[in-house]
């Protein structure tokens, strides 16, 4: 959160006609970009960008990086959206991160009418989800799971202390849970202290807030140990926990780590009396869950790859309006300059050679409208997608018909077209993209 500004002024700086969103989670990091035609970014920009943004090299991001485009990239949007792709199934709280990260992005003059419109109808799209499916309803969730692993440890909670270190989002909804016990006491401590004050009031927990100095104390007190920081390395190891072990006087810990990467190290868990569960024990329950709701999945994904369809659908065609209103314009102005030169030129000539200067008028105007379009076809161009080109023009200008009706005229050569002030002896075949 701390480095959006940085990240979107650095978005903008390098790729200023591109439009972009970046969602950022307590595990996802995805960004969201609309590019006019072949512009940059590519994929390996973007890689660039992260590494430049995070700290981490390129060999990092490589293994956790995936790639959509197009209707790909619009229906992951939707799933996320709607919490199809959450480790949570249809968790709501996905579709608050979404919306912020839409405004942030809005608030950064970073999005346009493509995001704009991808974003709110991703946005429309999951409240329907949530609406017309049973996805959101009965979830198992990370907290729930917690829940039914500390109660295989304790059977009751009304003398047990719980302790949470970190103020995350996932911390906060974990601690939920655990507030359904009715628990003793509930304890926050975190590096920042005003997070854990901010934390333990959101739930409604007053003077809960603990100095993170006093973690070993606290620990010492501790019945159930939650974890959820930041830290790029275990902040509780086995050298560290030993010595706590005899000042507990042995008595049972359960240990929740939700942490990525983890806060607690693994060896931990093979000290008496404490009972260590991290984030995939977790998610194996919620997996579970998950298979055993998955008709309530499949309506939800054919609302979503319906709706993601409609949408790309919508965004081209607003796309195909403008390129066919510059079209029309760029053409028109082609026109008028040859009609411009035409003219001037009938009225210093001679009746007789008005046909001649007509004709040439229709080869200087063909030409031009020509050379671009056939310098992209030219075969010494190795990296030009040929068969593309040629398809996409025989389809729009109907092509085959035309070839058919001149099958008897020889075919030339594809290859550069003379610059558009040289006039042309001839037409340009209406085949040439042969």
């Amino acid at each position: 959160g701390e480095r959006l500004d940085h990240a979107f002024a650095l978005l903008r700086e390098r790729y200023p006609h591109a439009e972009a969103a970046i969602l950022s989670t307590c595990n996802r990091t995805e960004l969201y970009l609309a590019r006019p035609g072949h512009r940059p970014p590519t994929p390996e920009d973007l890689t660039d960008f992260l590494a430049d943004v995070s700290g981490l090299d390129h060999a990092q991001l490589a293994a956790a990086l995936i790639h959509r485009e197009q209707e790909q990239a619009a229906a992951h949007l939707f799933r996320v959206c709607a919490g199809i792709d959450s480790m949570v199934l249809g968790e709501p709280q996905i579709l608050g991160q979404v919306k912020r990260a839409y405004e942030q992005a809005a608030a950064a003059q970073a999005v346009g009418v493509v995001l704009h419109r991808v974003f709110q109808e991703a946005i429309q799209t999951a409240k329907r989800v949530r609406r017309e499916t049973a996805i959101g309803q009965g979830n198992a969730s990370i907290g729930s799971a917690a829940v039914q692993f500390a109660r295989r440890i304790f059977d009751h909670f009304d003398d047990k202390s719980i302790l949470a270190v970190g103020a995350g989002e996932m911390a906060k909804l974990t601690l939920r849970h655990f507030q359904e016990l009715r628990p003793a006491k509930l304890l926050v401590t975190n590096r920042t202290a005003a997070r854990a004050t901010q934390l333990a009031e959101s739930i409604g927990l007053h003077d809960a807030a603990r100095p993170f100095e006093n973690l070993d104390a606290l620990i010492v007190q501790a019945d159930i140990l939650l974890t959820s920081t930041g830290a790029s390395e275990p902040i509780l190891t086995e050298a560290r926990f030993r010595p706590l072990l005899k000042r507990r006087r042995f008595r049972p810990l359960f240990i929740i780590d939700i942490a990525v990467p983890r806060d607690v190290e693994t060896s931990v868990g093979r000290l008496a009396n404490i009972y260590l569960y991290n984030i995939d024990d977790l998610e194996q329950v919620v997996a579970q869950a998950h298979q055993d709701r998955a008709e309530h999945v499949r309506a939800a994904e054919a609302i979503i790859l319906d709706a993601a369809h409609r949408c790309l659908a919508a965004v081209q065609h607003q796309d195909i309006g403008k390129v066919i209103r510059a079209l029309r314009v760029h053409l028109t102005e082609l026109a008028a300059a040859e009609a411009q030169r035409t003219l001037r030129k009938l009225a210093t000539t001679a009746p007789q050679d008005a046909p001649r200067l007509i004709e040439e008028h229709s080869h200087r105007l063909v030409n031009k409208i020509l050379h671009l379009p056939l310098s992209r076809l030219d075969p010494r161009n190795a990296d030009a997608p040929h068969a593309f080109y040629a398809a996409a023009l025989r389809q729009l200008f109907d092509l085959d018909a035309a070839c058919e009706k001149h099958h008897d005229h020889p075919e030339p050569t594809p290859g550069p077209t003379p610059e558009p002030e040289e006039e042309p002896p001839h037409p340009v075949p209406v085949n040439h993209t042969e």
